[in-house]
């Protein structure tokens, strides 16, 4: 990992919210991967997703809700069911994450 990328990553304010937990790094990299398959993933299988320094259930719901208060993460409706919220970065934290990966 370069130190000056990720320097350049904290420099936006959602990626540093998403970068004050352990495994926040993880979980761009998830939510981009889903992101980018189309996934209809939800907040426990993206909580599922997630292999090192997993928080407990609660507390990661609780961070997705701090999260999605400060619209860093967004919260949608899935189009294949109503009842489920598929999570999706923010535009601007796509941006800098995307540029943080050098694509």
């Amino acid at each position: 990992m370069n130190k000056l990328r990720y320097q350049t990553l904290l420099q936006n304010s959602g990626a540093e919210c998403f970068l004050s937990k352990p495994y926040g790094l993880e979980l761009l990299y998830v939510l981009d991967k889903c992101n980018s398959d189309a996934a209809d993933n939800g907040i426990d299988d993206t909580f599922d997703l997630i292999l090192f320094n997993k928080p407990r259930r609660e507390a990661f719901h609780k961070f997705v809700q701090l999260l999605a208060n400060k619209h860093h993460l967004l919260k949608l409706v899935s189009g294949v069911k109503a009842s489920k919220t598929v999570l999706r970065m923010s535009k601007e934290v796509s941006k800098a994450f995307k540029a943080f990966k050098g694509s």
